[in-house]
């Protein structure tokens, strides 16, 4: 992914994290149930595309402290900007365009859900159970917060176990790559590759190197 500034989210003016290869740990959770895009929206091999820009759509991803969400535009039409709406999860019926920040892992520490799913299937689990498993909320702020900040750093789980902060934000970020691309995907009618997307990652302008650099480096992993 390519450096590139955006603004917004809950933090003020913002800068951007490149991330790079593309991987998927969450195909399994389904449909987003997007609505589709009108035709002169979707991509086809007539549009035209300038020699030097090889992307065709730019996605920025806004990591919150509180919400996260995405958007994105087409290079053929960038005034036009699409926000994600429907998240799986959440009030029935409810257009959202952020998802709550909160992650869940499996008791082996797997990645299995974000936003809604996340917070809604760890309130469902019988409290017996729910103390193996490991979910975080509200953790972006620990980057800005921490002072001695490494690759190393860990997050506290509600349960109380430790988890490496590089490892949770890049879950994360792959989730909403996994999920942008399969929206692209599904509007369009073809495969949309990494190599189509010019990604954007807005991180807080109050934020010392330190976090920056973090995030940044949980772009790489992904």
């Amino acid at each position: 992914m390519a450096d590139k500034e955006a603004g917004g989210g809950d933090a003020g003016p913002r800068e951007t994290a490149p991330t790079s290869t593309y991987s998927s740990p969450a195909r399994s959770l389904g449909d987003t149930g997007i609505t589709p895009l009108s035709p002169s929206h979707i991509l086809n091999d007539a549009d035209p595309v300038s020699e030097q820009q090889t992307f065709l759509v730019v996605v920025a991803i806004d990591f919150g402290t509180t919400s996260s969400g995405y958007a994105y535009s087409f290079t053929k039409e960038p005034e036009c900007i699409h926000v994600m709406r429907r998240w799986e999860g959440g009030d029935p019926g409810v257009s959202n365009q952020k998802t709550p920040t909160t992650i869940l892992l499996t008791p082996e520490r797997k990645f299995h859900s974000f936003g809604y799913a996340a917070r809604d299937f760890y309130h469902d689990l019988d409290p017996s159970e729910a103390k193996q498993w490991l979910y975080l909320e509200k953790f972006k702020m620990k980057l800005h917060t921490t002072g001695d900040l490494t690759m190393d750093t860990d997050l506290t789980a509600a349960n109380g176990k430790k988890v490496k902060a590089l490892e949770i934000f890049a879950y994360a970020l792959q989730y909403f790559k996994e999920q942008a691309l399969k929206e692209l995907s599904d509007q369009a009618g073809s495969d949309f590759e990494n190599s189509d997307v010019r990604w954007v990652i807005t991180v807080p302008a109050i934020w010392k190197q330190p976090a920056k650099q973090f995030m940044r480096e949980a772009a790489y992993q992904i």
